[in-house]
């Protein structure tokens, strides 16, 4: 009798126990949603059976809950929100079962939230893994103890904008109340790190799940705002450096969100007196510009300033994809060998750091200071506005200008971006992207500024929206000429980025075109992008641009960075036999970092040419200097390795034509847009032809004639291509020469 009245007693104990720790606020069980308010149509057959959808996992008992799971076209018009009665927050955690639509795009519309007040004060998506799996999620709300709460889980509608419909939707299930944590996963995640050394170093990956980083100091976030990271769940590619030394002592809360407490991030914090274990991989350009860590695209802030050439440009500080637009900063002496600085403009309220310019304000005319570095870019949050920001260190560290924006046109213009600053007489002129024009405004300050004209209707080519412009004056022949650079991506005649430009007069209001055969290229190559030209340099233009094209830049195999930058080239206006056109040859600097050459047979034996080895040390760091005098036939250039990949290029001196083949060129299955075999330029017809083709490891830009052709296009070979072989049974090769560049 004792011992039954003592396994009653502790039964009840246990109940009262579980009853401590959970409670449930919804679990579906009554097959109804009696207990909430439902707004639209996502949640009209909600809840749903677990026998009539074998295919999703993890729900417990009969029902749970889900808006509609049909394809992308059945749910495009589907969205809605059901929200639950008030209850009283009363312990520690609140957990859930989550699933549904969770990586990606989609997943920025589907939400669960808890709400006090009216107001979200947390929020869960599903975590990407399995769409069709629900998973433990939690909310941690002891702060939030004995406030009345609602749960809301919505679906949102897609933007007017989009082109193809998108799937998403939302499962959720045992919405308890409990003492404990529930599951390993965390919406947010806070981790303390005391400050001893100068970096945090943050475990991240190519190819796990997206994060948002946060790293406070007395409650203020150090990063400005919250950065987008990549989590390293199994397996940790780099780690993600943040300075903070500047904190030395300090307790620094680091959070999180969307992490397992599982993941590798999560587990491995470290700090390091070095901001780059390792800056060495085997794609990682010598003679390039490339960031030491992380994303790049567009070249920024370009200027020549006291022995400096500085180049700001498009970075993720914090992973390798596009992502954070902050401004990175680097200089160089002679513009081959940069020193990649701490970044220079981060992300604020007003938005991610766009594209822009730079000038050197030498009369003082914005008020910082007789020769302050003015940038000026775009503020990318909700709208897209121009703001500047302002140096009186050499380029160091840029204040921002408290009264951003200074040129807003929002209401009228949502593409709009990308401003280029130019001295013009006595007053400023700005050139910005406007939608598929470009719109001109002055100021004699840099801050107040009224619009002149627009130019680009019904002119070139309008495959995409118009970005990245650039407006240049040469002097040809003793005359006066202007070129109007504006860059298009998707349109490119080879496929996706690429740059054009128009030959005309601007008269410090108007750009006008001259009549010639547009579009024209700068660069038919596949890989030269967003370039523009350094302010500060005189009559000299000197043209960077981004070595990567939209189509494939966030899947190339390179691990702790992602893209780099064209070689230097000066520009200069040339004439082809027909009219004038826009000539671009490497610059001299890139002569200057010439190391050693190696002098080559040039002999053909029965058509051919074939050089086993070009140079003994490879390192994949190079320039082949040849000239071509041309026969009837085509000629043939093979580079390639003892692997069998290759750049296979195709000179028709008849159809004046070059053509590239890199379908074998190493990796080439990252994208489908890649492997091309087609990539065709043009070429000027000439008693002869000077090539010059600079490798570095990763990129291949070859050079006619000092400016009629820049050519432009990577690749990813798996070792480094070191031998060479011409075919063509009447072409003449002379001066063939091999340089090493370090």
């Amino acid at each position: 009798m004792r011992k039954l009245f003592t396994s009653l007693f502790l039964l009840a104990l246990l109940a009262v126990s579980c009853s401590e720790r959970h409670s449930v606020i919804e679990d579906f069980e009554a097959g109804n949603l009696d207990n909430w308010v439902v707004e639209g149509n996502a949640f009209v057959f909600c809840p749903k059976s677990v026998a009539d959808n074998p295919g999703i996992a993890g729900a417990k008992g009969n029902f749970f809950g889900a808006s509609d799971l049909g394809d992308a076209d059945a749910s495009a018009t589907f969205f809605g929100k059901m929200t639950s009665k008030s209850f009283v927050i009363s312990q520690d955690y609140i957990g859930f079962l989550i699933g549904g639509t969770g990586e990606g795009f989609a997943s920025r519309f589907v939400a669960m939230e808890l709400l006090v007040d009216g107001k979200p004060v947390r929020t869960a998506r599903p975590t990407g893994q399995d769409p069709r799996s629900m998973v433990w999620n939690s909310w941690d709300v002891r702060e939030l103890k004995g406030s009345s709460a609602n749960i809301r889980i919505r679906v949102d509608s897609l933007p007017a904008r989009m082109r193809n419909p998108l799937s998403r939707y939302i499962l959720v299930d045992q919405i308890l109340q409990s003492r404990k944590k529930m599951g390993t996963f965390n919406d947010v995640l806070t981790i303390p790190v005391t400050a001893q050394k100068d970096y945090l170093m943050i475990p991240s990956s190519n190819s796990g799940t997206a994060s948002s980083l946060s790293i406070l100091a007395d409650g203020q976030n150090i990063l400005g705002t919250a950065q987008n990271i990549v989590l390293a769940k199994d397996v940790r590619d780099y780690d993600i450096p943040v300075d903070i030394s500047a904190y030395r002592g300090k307790t620094l809360q680091v959070v999180l969100t969307s992490i397992d407490d599982n993941d590798i991030t999560a587990k491995g914090l470290s700090q390091s007196d070095t901001r780059i274990a390792q800056y060495e991989e085997p794609y990682r350009p010598v003679y390039h510009f490339s960031p030491d860590f992380g994303w790049t695209n567009d070249p920024n802030g370009m200027v020549f300033f006291d022995g400096e050439y500085h180049l700001a440009y498009q970075a993720n500080p914090y992973g390798t994809r596009h992502s954070n637009m902050h401004w990175g900063n680097a200089v160089s002496t002679d513009l081959v060998h940069w020193e990649d600085l701490p970044f220079i403009v981060a992300p604020d309220a007003l938005g991610a750091i766009f594209s822009g310019s730079a000038v050197v304000d030498e009369d003082n005319t914005a008020g910082f200071g007789a020769n302050a570095v003015i940038g000026m870019y775009t503020s990318a949050g909700q709208t897209q506005r121009q703001s500047i920001a302002y140096s009186t260190d050499r380029g160091r560290t840029f204040t921002k200008y408290e009264g951003n924006p200074v040129l807003d046109e929002a209401d009228k213009q949502p593409n709009f971006r990308d401003p280029k600053l130019l001295r013009y007489g006595d007053k400023w002129v700005v050139c910005v992207a406007a939608g598929d024009v470009i719109a001109f405004y002055e100021s004699v300050d840099l801050k107040n500024w009224r619009k002149l004209s627009e130019f680009g209707r019904g002119i070139g080519s309008h495959a995409a929206v118009w970005e990245c412009p650039d407006l240049l004056r040469f002097e040809v022949g003793g005359k006066e000429k202007w070129v109007l650079i504006v860059n298009i991506n998707p349109g490119g005649p080879n496929g996706g980025s690429v740059g054009q430009y128009f030959i005309g007069s601007f008269d410090g209001t108007t750009f006008r075109a001259d009549p010639l055969p547009y579009p024209l290229w700068i660069d038919e190559g596949m890989d030269d992008y967003a370039g523009v030209t350094f302010s500060g340099t005189g009559d000299r233009h000197i043209f960077m641009g981004w070595m990567s094209n939209w189509l494939y830049s966030g899947s190339v195999p390179t691990v702790r960075f992602r893209n780099a930058m064209t070689l230097p080239r000066d520009l200069s206006l040339k004439h082809n036999g027909r009219h004038l056109f826009l000539a671009s040859s490497p610059s001299p600097e890139v002569y200057a970092a010439r190391a050693a050459s190696r002098i080559l047979p040039c002999e053909f034996k029965d058509g051919r040419l074939t050089i086993p080895e070009l140079l003994p040390d490879n390192d994949g760091a190079y320039e082949i200097d040849f000239t071509v005098t041309p026969g009837k036939s085509p000629l043939f250039l093979r580079l390639y390795n003892a692997k069998g990949e290759e750049m296979l290029y195709t000179f028709d001196f008849q159809a004046l034509t070059l053509n590239l083949d890199r379908s074998r060129s190493g990796i080439v299955d990252f994208h489908r847009d890649f492997a091309k075999k087609d990539i065709l330029t043009h070429l000027v017809r000439r008693p002869s032809y000077k090539v010059q083709l600079f490798v570095d490891r990763h990129s291949a830009e070859l050079f006619v004639n000092d400016g009629d052709l820049a050519f432009t296009n990577c690749m990813f070979p798996t070792e480094v291509l070191n031998s060479m072989e011409f075919a063509g049974p009447d072409a003449g090769i002379s001066d063939l020469t091999v340089f090493t560049i370090k």
